[in-house]
């Protein structure tokens, strides 16, 4: 079935939420261009760069769980406009901390992550509220296109920024962006009537539970979550590389960066207007195909020799990651019980992040000591056989 990828925006809540996020994302694109630069002028270290990247995702490794138990528990709505009012605080805070060392970044970024557990999953729960069961592969598509798009916006004024004013002012314009998302979620008239009740014996860790069991006794998320952990070490570790390309191995500074994440960046608009014109038919084997995809595209930078070349893949690999993530969140989102679906999303992401976690820091310190070209092939060689493996289970393929 054939969907507008716009359809989604006739639905005046999905319109605000979405409007709050596409400004909110130029601002996040800023920040990270910012942070990246911060970091690699103050320690001059790859390894520093891995443990940064590997701060941002770490606090979903430790209390992802717990914040999916409270996003099922309180409003969402009321809960994402929280946490972007925090997280607004805690990246203005940035600049004027880090001339005390370093580490002051890290732990403010490791907060502002801290609080995005609970603005995430909580954004991916109320999309099903408010969008069709048939519109959301189109509203997750469309989701997926904004932010690429404003993405480009962001490295764009991000690269301008850090250049002209240099890297304080991005961390401000990134808090700003946050009280715009802030505010827009606040005009979302859509109220969630939960039905969470305070029962003796039910605690935190016990409602935990109670979402990895979902998990478990559904074969299609069981089966998902298993094949996408090794699919997020992977593309985490695909991440800290292009960094070591840009920096190391093309010696392309900042720009490179930027080029390389433009590339990317372009590759994830074109996926998510080419997924999100399909329905939820065979989403079992978009998200398989799609990480078969990134592994051929990353195994061939291997061969890139210029920047030029690693960019042409880059836009590839960009494609495929949205064959896997977007039919993914689908899935998720249609197999969980609505009363769980926070844990669920908050859990898998738990799941995911450790991944991620290892993968960031592991592909930072190798990048030092290893063929930037031979990590590349390796980590595209790898992802081919978790594709592989993956078409081995029943219930993922026919889902």
């Amino acid at each position: 079935m054939n969907t507008s990828a716009f359809a989604p925006l006739r639905i005046a809540d999905y319109r605000r939420l979405w409007v709050g996020q596409v400004v909110s994302v130029v601002g996040d694109k800023i920040h990270q261009i910012a942070m990246a630069i911060m970091v690699y002028t103050i320690t001059g270290s790859m390894l520093q760069m891995g443990i940064m990247l590997g701060v941002t995702v770490l606090p979903a490794a430790l209390f992802g769980v717990v914040a999916g138990v409270y996003v099922d528990r309180w409003d969402r709505r009321r809960t994402m406009l929280v946490a972007d009012l925090l997280r607004a605080a805690a990246v203005l805070a940035i600049p004027f901390v880090v001339g005390y060392g370093v580490g002051w970044a890290y732990f403010l970024a490791f907060l502002a992550s801290t609080v995005a557990l609970f603005f995430v999953p909580a954004k991916r729960s109320l999309i099903p509220d408010i969008v069709p069961a048939e519109g959301l592969m189109a509203a997750n598509s469309l989701d997926s296109a904004s932010e690429a798009i404003a993405e480009l916006g962001g490295l764009a004024v991000g690269g301008a920024i850090v250049a002209l004013l240099g890297y304080q002012w991005a961390f401000g314009i990134d808090a700003l962006t946050f009280v715009f998302s802030a505010a827009n979620i606040a005009l979302i008239s859509y109220r969630r009537k939960s039905a969470w009740v305070a029962t003796p014996g039910t605690t935190v860790t016990s409602e935990a539970v109670d979402g990895l069991r979902s998990i478990w006794r559904s074969d299609v998320l069981r089966e998902l979550t298993g094949v996408y952990v090794f699919a997020a070490f992977f593309a985490a570790a695909s991440i800290a590389l292009c960094y070591a390309l840009a920096l190391v191995r093309y010696d392309a500074g900042a720009a490179g960066v930027a080029m390389l994440d433009v590339a990317t960046t372009m590759g994830i608009l074109t996926g998510s207007v080419l997924v999100g014109r399909g329905g939820l038919e065979r989403a079992g084997v978009k998200f398989l195909g799609g990480i078969a995809g990134f592994g051929v595209g990353f195994a061939l930078i291997a061969l890139a020799g210029n920047i030029w070349a690693a960019m042409a893949l880059l836009f590839l690999v960009g494609i495929a990651n949205m064959y896997f993530f977007i039919p993914a969140t689908t899935l998720y989102q249609t197999h969980a019980d609505q009363e769980l679906r926070g844990r669920v999303m908050a859990t898998t992401a738990t799941i995911n992040r450790i991944s991620m976690v290892v993968g960031l820091v592991a592909a930072g310190a190798l990048a030092e000591t290893t063929s930037i070209p031979l990590l590349a092939a390796c980590i595209g060689g790898a992802a081919l056989v978790v594709a592989a493996v993956g078409m081995t289970r029943v219930a993922l393929r026919t889902a």
